[in-house]
C-alpha cells in the first residue's frame, strides 16, 4: 500500500453545521429525519443515531446559507437497509417539507434542507447493482448497470415503489436507524482541481470521479470511493456566502491509527499549510477555507 494514502478504515465523523435557529432546525434533523438529541443548550444541539454523534448545530449563523453558495452542498447521512430508506421517506412525505429523490444507480437518496439552508442527503448504498463507469472521450460519465443499462446516476428514485417496502402495516419508525452513519460530505467549489491536490496529494485520500463535464469531483478509500466530494453545477452563478451565513463549520475525518494522523500532519507542513495541533487532533482548512478536524478512530 501506497503509505501516502489514507487506509481504508478512514471514515467520516461528527459533522459540525452553523444554523440560525437551534429548535427551528431541530424539526427537520431531530423531528423529521429522526435523529436522537444527544445534547442541548441555548449554542449548540447535539444529535446523532444508535448514541454516536453524528450531527453538531451550532447557533449563531444571521441569515440562512443563500442558494448556489460556495460551502456545503449538502452533508450525507447513510442508512444500511433499503427499508431504513423507506421509513426516512415515510416520514419525509408525513412532515409536508419539500424534498426531492434521485436514483444514482450506486445509491437510492432523499434530500431536504433544514431551514438554514443547510443541505441533507439520506443515502442508501446499492453498490450490487453497478458494473462499471464509463467515461467518453469528451468527459461525460456513464454508470454501467449489472444488466449493460447505461444510466446519468441522475433518475428520479420511484418513491411510492421505495414506501411499499413497508409493507401495509401503516407503522413508521420515528427514529434514524442506530447504524446510520455520516457517509459522505459535498460542496460547492470554484477551483475543484485546487480541492484535489489538497484532499488527494496532501491529506492522501484516492481521487475518484473527476470530470469538468460532469462537473463533479471526489476522493475517499478503497472501501468508500465516494467521501469528499465537489460540484461546479452553479457554474458562473456561484457566490461567496455571507460571513455571517449558516453551512459548514467543520466536519471530522476519523483515522486508523496516531502514526497516521502524525503522517499526515508531516504532509501539511510540508505543503505549509497551517495547522492547529491539539492533544489527538489536527485543525485546519482546505484552499476554499472549508474547514476540517482529523482525528484517530475510536474503537
Amino acid at each position: 500500500m501506497d503509505e501516502r494514502l489514507l487506509s481504508q478504515a478512514t471514515c467520516l465523523g461528527p459533522v459540525h453545521l452553523k444554523v440560525t435557529d437551534i429548535p427551528a432546525a431541530l424539526t427537520v434533523w431531530r423531528d423529521t429525519l429522526g435523529l436522537e438529541l444527544i445534547g442541548e443548550n441555548d449554542a449548540v444541539a447535539e444529535l446523532g443515531a444508535g448514541g454516536r454523534t453524528l450531527i453538531v448545530l451550532h447557533a449563531g449563523a444571521q441569515t440562512p446559507l443563500p442558494q448556489k453558495s460556495r460551502d456545503l452542498f449538502h452533508v450525507a447521512i447513510h442508512v444500511t437497509s433499503r427499508r431504513d430508506l423507506a421509513h426516512a421517506a415515510a416520514r419525509l412525505k408525513a412532515s409536508g417539507l419539500r424534498y426531492s429523490a434521485q436514483d444514482h444507480l450506486i445509491s437510492e437518496s432523499l434530500y431536504v434542507s433544514d431551514p438554514s439552508g443547510n443541505g441533507i442527503e439520506i443515502c442508501f448504498d446499492t453498490p450490487q447493482r453497478f458494473l462499471r463507469r464509463e467515461v467518453s472521450a469528451d468527459g461525460c460519465v456513464a454508470l454501467i448497470a449489472t444488466d449493460g443499462s447505461a444510466h446519468s446516476g441522475l433518475e428520479a428514485l420511484d418513491v411510492p415503489g421505495l414506501l411499499r417496502d413497508l409493507g401495509n402495516s401503516g407503522h413508521v419508525e420515528p427514529r434514524m436507524a442506530a447504524n446510520a452513519f455520516i457517509g459522505h460530505i459535498h460542496m460547492r467549489t470554484r477551483a475543484p482541481e485546487q480541492l484535489m491536490e489538497f484532499y488527494v496529494g496532501v491529506l492522501g485520500f484516492r481521487p475518484h470521479i473527476q470530470s469538468r463535464t460532469f462537473g463533479m469531483f471526489d476522493c475517499g478509500t478503497g472501501r468508500r470511493p465516494h467521501m469528499v466530494a465537489f460540484n461546479i453545477w452553479a457554474r458562473d452563478e456561484l457566490r461567496e456566502p455571507p460571513p455571517d451565513a449558516a453551512g459548514l463549520d467543520h466536519f471530522t475525518v476519523e483515522l486508523a491509527s496516531a502514526e497516521e494522523l502524525d503522517a499526515v500532519a508531516l504532509r501539511l507542513d510540508a505543503a505549509s499549510v497551517p495547522v492547529k495541533r491539539t492533544s489527538g487532533a489536527i485543525e485546519t482548512a482546505d484552499p476554499e477555507g472549508n474547514r476540517l478536524r482529523l482525528v484517530v478512530r475510536q474503537s
